[in-house]
């Protein structure tokens, strides 16, 4: 059955999307990670210091968690989840939906984008590497070569890099073996919606700094 029979897609972001998807597979490039962990220790270490200082200061503290807020939602948060039906767009304040059949171009220029009825769906999760070609609309070859430039993936590479030309590829994939299926028709979804939680952390961090700058 599919998931999305069962409950409306959820706008929580990874991991807690892949549970309710079948075969799900959750990407994020690995420098996203570093960053993200190492500026996250940094941030709270700062908070600390900060809380626990004689000489309190709240403008420090709010730019702090400011700060942490924001690497939260632009360099950790950021992902796509790749399931059995469709695709899980996890952006900063955002998340887009869609199942293969709604998917009906798919390009990368400075991160993957997808088209489904006359809208684009950008992956800000998933930038693309400038030193490959582009995937998509203008290419003059198809297939892997397209994205690799003429250079095939080794065989024995199962872990690819994280990135938006190679990711484009394996969605072109399953979009065609999606039409194959026996088991029944995909459904044709194509939704997206703001993120509760994405948008009360900004906006409750932008009201913190406010009142500790200006206010207090």
């Amino acid at each position: 059955m599919s998931p999305y029979a069962a409950e409306p897609p959820s706008d929580t972001p990874s991991p807690a999307p892949s549970a309710g998807f079948r075969d799900a597979r959750t990407l994020r490039p690995g420098s996203a990670l570093v960053i993200g962990a190492l500026g996250a220790v940094c941030g709270f270490i700062l908070l600390g210091l900060a809380l626990f200082a004689t000489d309190r200061s709240w403008a420090l503290i709010s730019s702090v968690v400011m700060a942490l807020v924001l690497l939260w939602l632009f360099i950790i948060r950021p992902c796509v989840v790749i399931h059995a039906e469709g695709i899980r767009l996890v952006n900063p304040l955002r998340t887009a939906d869609l199942t293969w059949p709604a998917i009906e171009e798919v390009r990368s220029r400075w991160a993957l984008e997808l088209f489904s009825g006359g809208a684009r769906y950008t992956a800000w999760g998933v930038p693309a590497d400038p030193a490959r070609p582009r995937y998509g609309r203008g290419m003059f070859t198809s297939g892997a070569n397209k994205v690799m430039g003429g250079r095939q993936v080794p065989a024995g590479d199962s872990r690819p890099k994280i990135e938006a030309q190679t990711v484009a590829a394996e969605v072109d994939a399953r979009i065609a073996a999606d039409r194959l299926r026996k088991d029944g028709q995909t459904p044709v979804i194509a939704v997206q919606a703001w993120d509760p939680l994405a948008v009360g952390a900004l906006l409750s961090a932008v009201a913190f700094f406010v009142i500790a700058v200006f206010v207090a």
